[in-house]
């Protein structure tokens, strides 16, 4: 039964591995060569279709636009082999660290998916600056699942879902109207993109507020070295994912966050297991 379940954590792995590739390659010939401006089928283009009134589902569900299009638009175009191939092992890889880590219950199975789905968002956000809302779904759907089969525990995940998202919404907001004041020239739509706090709420859905405001944490200073040695590397044009830091943070929590809490409260002079 064990290696059912991780037979079919590995097909769930393989698929988010694949689709990622073609994704952000989507993503990025509507966005970066006005393809959709060219395009003779505009009028009738899946992607193109109202969801809600003021949107399409190329802007906000640009997953199922991919999916949707991919075999009618010539801008959807065939994923590299090699590229697929190596999203496929390491998400496969990545969810069996977790699966095995955790065990083969509940808990290891939400995590293997999981891990899968910040993987394939961290692809496409590192490449489009973008974070499909499908994958923060997936996930805020585990956490759903995990929240329910631990409902004694249920404050715990509910404040997981506002406190840090709830966080980085507030340094948004107040972070826009001070760069807005600083470079009035410039136009500032916000300083924190909106996929990354719907990515915190849905982990902190999954793993609690504790271990999100622990992921937070690790993602924010991976972020900050590995940007810095980018932007030396490729210059100050270098932009920001935050999307695939936040992933990392939130990845190594899964395997070894509560190790790190107990190993935070001891070094600041509280004992855990009184």
């Amino acid at each position: 039964m064990k290696y059912c379940i991780w037979f079919v954590i590995c097909i769930v792995a393989s698929i988010a591995g694949v689709q990622c590739v073609g994704l952000y390659k989507y993503i990025m010939a509507l966005d970066g060569t006005g393809a959709c401006d060219r395009c003779d089928n505009n009028s009738n283009c899946f992607a193109k279709r109202k969801l809600f009134k003021n949107s399409s589902v190329l802007d906000e569900f640009m997953l199922a636009a991919y999916i949707g299009s991919e075999n009618r638009c010539r801008y959807a175009e065939a994923i590299a082999v090699y590229q697929s191939f190596m999203y496929c092992i390491i998400s496969i890889i990545l969810a069996s660290v977790l699966f095995w880590s955790k065990g083969c219950g509940l808990v290891g199975i939400l995590y293997g998916v999981s891990a899968t789905m910040m993987l394939a968002l961290s692809v496409v956000d590192w490449n489009t600056q973008y974070i499909p809302v499908e994958y923060t779904v997936i996930i805020a759907v585990c956490g759903l699942i995990r929240m329910f089969a631990d409902i004694s525990n249920w404050w715990n995940y509910v404040i997981g879902l506002i406190a840090v998202s709830g966080f980085l919404y507030v340094v948004d907001k107040l972070g826009t109207v001070i760069m807005s004041k600083r470079y009035p020239e410039a136009e500032i739509d916000g300083v924190m993109g909106d996929g990354d706090i719907k990515l915190m709420a849905a982990t902190g859905l999954l793993i609690g507020w504790k271990l999100n405001f622990i992921a937070l944490g690790i993602g924010c200073i991976a972020g900050s070295v590995i940007h810095i040695i980018l932007m030396k590397i490729k210059g100050s044009e270098s932009k920001l994912a935050l999307g695939p830091y936040l992933s990392l943070g939130v990845y190594i929590t899964m395997i070894c966050g509560e190790q790190l809490v107990s190993w935070y409260l001891n070094t600041i002079g509280i004992n855990p297991y009184q």
